[in-house]
């Protein structure tokens, strides 16, 4: 295939990318420095699609989920600074101690997410994506809700603060 980073560039263009990280993206195409920039301009690429579920899938699953960006995958995660769930995602994610994380969901992900002890967790959620959180002992959750179903459950001294945005996305 042509130069990764080029078509990216081109898909970017046509869904209205500003023009510095449009040049940006032409002269790259090493897998790690894109996927950086996808996480560095979240908000453009979950408020766009971008790039599509069948683009991530052709050209990054096996190399994303270090970076913590998976698509149609189970997952079992613990403390993860930051998770991006696509597609079909279903799973648990736990964090505790004095941990933060930032957790971004879309299309049809179905996760469970229990904050313990002093953990601080920030979800962004979309789509018709289903979120079911435990909060326990000081944890703080925060939510940002653009779409989806959520669930709270809410113990101890916990905070779980819901934010619901009316509309589709950022």
């Amino acid at each position: 295939m042509e130069h990764l980073g080029k078509e990216l560039a081109r898909q970017a263009k046509e869904k209205g990318i500003c023009e510095d990280w449009y040049k940006d993206l032409l002269k790259t195409n090493d897998t790690p420095k894109l996927l950086g920039m996808y996480l560095k301009g979240i908000d453009f690429c979950l408020s766009n699609d971008y790039p599509s579920n069948e683009f991530i899938r052709n050209h990054f699953v096996g190399k994303m989920e270090s970076y913590g960006v998976h698509l149609d995958e189970e997952l079992s995660e613990k403390n993860v600074k930051k998770l991006v769930a696509l597609g079909l995602c279903t799973g648990d994610i736990v964090y505790n101690g004095f941990t933060t994380g930032q957790v971004f969901m879309r299309h049809e992900s179905f996760l469970n997410l229990t904050a313990l002890d002093n953990s601080f967790v920030m979800v962004d959620m979309f789509d018709d994506s289903i979120l079911t959180i435990v909060a326990y002992g000081n944890a703080k959750v925060c939510i940002n809700q653009y779409g989806g179903t959520l669930e709270v459950i809410k113990k101890e001294n916990s905070s779980v603060k819901v934010i619901e945005k009316n509309k589709k996305t950022y």
